[in-house]
């Protein structure tokens, strides 16, 4: 079996024309048919209730979140049933087609995983993401990053070819469905980071960034999903635009080194940046002036 491209969904595709009839549920089923194809291949994996919406936030996109017994159940009779945990998929993670969705979702689902087995896969907050939470990544078809990133670690991990092939009729199914999704112009620019896969084509921080969410095995298994280690890690800088971090007063806010500090950084991989010209090519929508990169001879 081939692995489904990513082709159906026209990524970042302007916004439509305002229609009337879409409904959420559509969205959440869809999401719940995927994850409910992880449980069938790990049922250590745990139930949960699945949400949605915008992942946008100041400076980053969320793709997903994983929030251990977030929610309380009730019994029909109103009595206290006990907590579930919640799994969110933002809209703008959508946007980018079936085959990155599952990978986020396979990430979230090493991170429920983690729970169920007691495992401390983050620090700082849940950011920083170490090598244990690699481990289980891996065991369930992601493979692992040559090298941490700052503030984030290891969370960048990617889908294996054999995964891909093994979700295809997940990934088919989340691309014929043609789910609405949250429109934002720098998502196909922070979302990089899928492995090409057999048949498809490439598609990438975030757990918030440039993240990942993605079923193999562990190393010494059958080979097929073994892990490869990327070559070379991907090479990352910091950019800013003109906007200014303000205090109470409106006055700019100072940094340690006296300069006022930017009011939006956002981390960019060598390749993105290059890709949109010698200047990046980036612009934002809020100062209107072009990102630019905080250390120049980054």
């Amino acid at each position: 079996m081939t692995a489904t491209t990513t082709a159906a969904i026209p990524a970042q595709a302007e916004p439509a024309a305002e229609i009337g009839h879409e409904h959420g549920s559509r969205t959440i089923k869809a999401l719940e048919g995927a994850w409910a194809a992880i449980r069938a291949q790990h049922p250590e994996v745990p139930h949960v209730l699945m949400i949605t919406g915008t992942g946008q936030s100041r400076n980053s996109i969320t793709w997903g979140h994983f929030g251990e017994r977030r929610w309380t159940v009730e019994t029909e009779t109103g009595t206290f049933g006990g907590r579930t945990h919640e799994l969110f998929a933002g809209g703008e993670l959508l946007s980018l087609g079936g085959l990155r969705t599952m990978q986020t979702l396979l990430h979230e689902a090493a991170h429920a995983l983690a729970s169920v087995r007691k495992v401390k896969d983050t620090s700082s907050d849940g950011r920083y993401h170490n090598m244990r939470f690699v481990a289980l990544a891996v065991e369930l078809g992601l493979i692992g990053p040559a090298a941490s990133i700052p503030v984030h670690g290891f969370n960048n991990c990617t889908i294996t070819d054999a995964t891909a092939e093994r979700y295809a009729d997940v990934i088919a199914a989340l691309d014929a469905a043609r789910l609405p999704y949250v429109h934002h112009p720098m998502a196909t620019i922070l979302g990089q980071g899928t492995r090409p896969t057999t048949g498809g084509d490439d598609e990438g921080t975030s757990e918030s960034e440039p993240t990942a969410g993605g079923d193999g095995q562990q190393p010494g298994g059958d080979g097929d999903d073994a892990p490869q280690q990327p070559k070379k890690a991907p090479t990352r800088f910091l950019v800013v635009c003109g906007c200014i971090e303000l205090n109470e007063d409106g006055t700019p806010k100072l940094g340690k080194d006296g300069k006022e500090k930017p009011g939006r950084a956002i981390q960019i991989s060598r390749k993105s940046w290059e890709y949109g010209g010698d200047d990046g090519g980036l612009m934002c929508g809020r100062c209107t002036k072009p990102f630019r990169k905080a250390d120049p001879d980054a």
